[in-house]
């Protein structure tokens, strides 16, 4: 013990004796270890924070759609009756509904206006959008049977229609393929923060959801019949189950079994899909990182002979006193653990302090709250790998001032 200890004091002197040269060396240690830790914990923590709003958005829900005609050639079309049969016959499901999004709308305002995309659906249609409502209610089943011209928006659109929030029981005029309709504001629906739900749900200055029956009524859409639907499950959880009762229940119904002509779209799995890309991106970069803590490695064994060769007399005058091989080797290779160490220790530091400052930045970009995952397993990993850099790239310079003859170490100049 008392020889580590003085084998790690001659290290330290070595090291102080020499610190821009030491610095430098530690430098691609420093990066790599940093590297690693920063593209895992900020990968971990945006992979987990994309997830989880993805999740939210569509990870309890399945999409129910015809891919092909039925026995008799006809395309399969649903109704009501098959959206009340799931409800009533499929547990873990808070509703059902078919659904029309367009894009192509204006609300008209005293401010001016804008452009619109309303969604129009039946009452279940409020399990399709998870914000909260922050004002109001949502229609209920008796408004959509009798085609009330009602309409929930978001916070955003009533101050852009009307400059303030608390508009419920006004009206907004929104055209739609030439047609003009009013539409009383029974609902505000709070604005998500996730800069997903552009990529999920309409995106325009305002965002109205509907009745499905005021398409049919005011705008002479045919929605009695359709071919795909949405099914809400209480969680993601029971997303599997409750796609195969559904399916098994509808192919029963048009005795189409076993021949996929219904299909169900999870997205549950298209959330699990993308983490999974997102896990190959941060595979890929790690190893790139890797690439800088060889490169570190290298700098390690560079300067240890270079150590090798200025300390070459002292060798042998150590060698002549007594010492011995294993001892001379365990003194150099103990010095290139302790750089590779430091390195590293600063390396993790770096790292952790640069995956919060990502995280932070990706948040302050909409991403919503975004916090880096700190994986004490990749600390500990990338704290050995320092080390054992330390003790791989070290060992050749070792035992090369171990094997020196103590006389041609004493002539050496």
């Amino acid at each position: 013990m008392t020889k580590l200890v003085e084998y790690i004091k001659i290290a330290l002197m070595n090291i102080r004796s020499n610190k821009g040269r030491s610095f430098l060396t530690m430098l691609g240690i420093i990066i790599g270890i940093s590297s690693v830790i920063l593209i895992v914990s900020a990968g971990n923590g945006i992979k987990s924070g994309i997830s989880g709003q993805l999740d939210e958005l569509v990870g309890g829900y399945v999409y129910i759609y015809v891919d092909s005609q039925g026995e008799n050639g006809d395309i399969i079309r649903f109704t009501d009756s098959d959206l009340d049969m799931i409800i009533e016959k499929v547990d873990h499901i808070k509703g059902a509904t078919d659904m029309w999004m367009f894009g192509t709308a204006s609300a008209q305002s005293g401010k001016g206006t804008f452009t619109a995309a309303p969604t129009f659906g039946n009452e279940s249609m409020q399990f399709y959008n998870t914000t909260q409502m922050l004002r109001g209610r949502y229609f209920t089943k008796n408004e959509c049977l009798s085609g009330s011209k009602v309409c929930v928006i978001t916070e955003k659109s009533a101050k852009k229609l009307f400059g303030s929030s608390n508009v419920l029981g006004m009206e907004v005029s929104m055209n739609l393929y030439g047609i003009t309709q009013d539409y009383t504001i029974i609902g505000i629906r709070k604005d998500s923060d996730s800069a997903v739900k552009g990529m999920v749900f309409n995106s325009a200055e305002v965002e109205l959801e509907i009745p499905l029956t005021v398409l049919e009524n005011v705008y002479g859409y045919y929605t009695e019949k359709f071919t795909s639907f949405y099914v809400f499950c209480d969680s993601s959880e029971y997303v599997q189950s409750v796609s195969k009762q559904v399916i098994n229940l509808l192919e029963a119904k048009y005795n189409v079994r076993g021949r996929d002509y219904i299909q169900v779209q999870d997205m549950a799995s298209q959330v699990d899909m993308i983490s999974d890309v997102l896990n190959y991106v941060t595979i890929f970069v790690m190893l790139v990182a890797a690439i800088a803590l060889i490169v570190g490695g290298i700098g390690v064994m560079n300067i240890m002979l270079v150590s090798v060769t200025e300390r070459t007399k002292e060798i042998g005058i150590r060698k002549a006193l007594g010492a011995r091989t294993g001892s001379i080797l365990f003194q150099f290779l103990m010095e290139a653990v302790i750089i590779t160490l430091i390195g590293g220790f600063v390396g993790i530091i770096l790292g952790v302090l640069g995956a919060r400052g990502v995280c932070s930045i990706v948040g302050a970009m909409g991403m919503g709250s975004i916090q880096a995952v700190i994986d004490p397993q990749v600390v500990l990993a990338a704290t050995a790998f320092s080390s054992l850099i330390g003790i791989f790239f070290g060992i050749y310079p070792a035992r090369k001032a171990a094997k020196l003859s103590p006389i041609e170490a004493l002539r050496h100049e």
